[in-house]
């Protein structure tokens, strides 16, 4: 590799990116270009040359492309290492090589644009004042979700023969549609469920139907798309909505034997929910408080590789049909500012883990993963597991140290319990 004595100097610094200028000289260009004959000679064949053997002068002449293309990046290499080792800069993504001149035998010259971390010390995580919302689950609580759960069980079933439509019924017809006393095109609808209680997307169509019997025809006029158009609709079936009662049945789909136990185990799920939501406030308030005090730059391309990563998640969670015509560009304005909060996040954590000294080992990651382990059925699944947790080893040891570092801060948070 050739020696460099500092042969570059920088143009550039704008937050996490720096932009570096160097060059070959002259008798470091021709060495170069030596290096690289060199490596071609290994690689290339001529007629009457065994491979290797093939004089250098004469890949010079026959390949002064492919010796151009290895002698510049053996000098963007060269240049990168003296940069690196002598600025003690650590990218985080690979460098882009732009403005590159060449002239053989005299000078290489080229800029290198080099993304890395943001360093900065970590500001105001003690002592963050945080207010938690204690909320007790009510009597009127459990009640709302037991109905909400009777309502989802709900069903609809046939009213007697002589019943006539009532605003709480819903009615299954069939109509037709007529302008000017021509059929409309596509003017047959067949099996439409009309729920009298709710608003109707054809003005008229309620009024017309109450009082109505199974069988009878209705004829109304109204105005749809602009135009008047006239409606006959015939009903078919009259239906009433049936919300279970809270018998036997109900209590044994609920796992449960009576009616004070199926209320307590609303009331745990719902005081579990009311936690839960507590605490994600809890943690949004002071990672909102670690963004404010600490204005982080972030390095735009790692920014990019994250606004990527949540888009892959988006489009295995999106319910669409062809979730692969989904373009990134039209989902950028909302997932930018979720990448740009998850990476200051990490870097905060990471940081303030590194000013704390705070680590994990081999004992914490081999706990994390028979947690993870305990919870699989055969053998084969755990076998999986265990090999995936060891190749991600140095992920999972991260996240433990992100999980211990946040429970720190917060373990030092000014925390104020309200009632919700």
């Amino acid at each position: 590799m050739l020696g460099l004595n500092k042969k570059y100097k920088k143009i550039k610094q704008e937050d996490c990116v720096a932009v570096f200028e160097g060059y070959l000289d002259e008798k470091e260009t021709v060495e170069a270009e030596a290096n690289a004959v060199l490596k071609l000679q290994s690689a290339v064949s001529l007629p009457g040359f065994r491979q290797g053997k093939v004089p250098p002068q004469m890949i010079r002449q026959q390949f002064p492309s492919m010796v151009k293309e290895e002698a510049l990046d053996i000098a963007a290499r060269s240049i990168l290492n003296a940069v690196l080792s002598q600025e003690k800069i650590y990218p985080v993504v690979p460098p882009k090589i732009s403005d590159v001149s060449y002239e053989p035998g005299k000078k290489i010259s080229l800029k290198l644009t080099l993304e890395t971390n943001p360093k900065f010390e970590p500001q105001k995580y003690e002592k963050i004042k945080v207010t938690k919302k204690i909320k007790k689950v009510s009597d009127e609580d459990v009640d709302n979700y037991i109905k909400g759960i009777r309502e989802y069980n709900a069903y609809l079933k046939s009213v007697p023969q002589d019943c006539a439509v009532s605003s709480s019924h819903y009615v299954i017809v069939d109509y037709e549609m007529f302008e000017n006393g021509v059929k409309a095109e596509n003017g047959d609808v067949k099996g439409e469920i009309i729920d009298m209680s709710a608003p109707q997307g054809i003005a008229g169509m309620s009024q017309a139907l109450l009082g109505a019997k199974k069988g009878e025809t209705k004829e109304f006029e109204t105005e749809f798309d602009g135009k008047k158009i006239k409606f006959l609709v015939k009903v078919n079936e009259i239906k009433e909505k049936v919300i279970p009662e809270i018998d036997d049945n109900f209590l044994a789909s609920a796992g449960v034997k009576t009616k004070e136990e199926l209320r307590e185990n609303v009331r745990k799920i719902l005081q579990n929910e009311a936690d839960i939501n507590s605490e994600r406030e809890v943690i949004k308030q002071i990672e909102d408080s670690l963004i404010k005090d600490n204005k982080i730059p972030l390095p735009p391309t790692v920014v990019e590789q994250e606004i990527a990563e949540l888009f892959e998640i988006f489009k295995k969670r999106a319910n669409v049909q062809e979730p692969e015509k989904l373009n990134i560009k039209d989902y950028d304005s909302s997932l930018r500012p979720i990448a740009e909060r998850n990476l200051r996040i990490t870097y905060l954590l990471h940081n303030i883990a590194k000013k704390e000294n705070i680590t994990a080992g081999d004992e914490e990651f081999k706990k994390e993963m028979e947690k993870a382990l305990s919870s699989l059925k055969t053998q084969e699944e755990k076998d999986k597991a265990a090999e995936m947790f060891e190749n991600r080893k140095d992920y999972v040891i991260a996240s433990i140290v992100e999980n211990k570092t946040f429970e720190f801060i917060k373990s030092k948070a000014e925390i104020k319990e309200e009632n919700a």
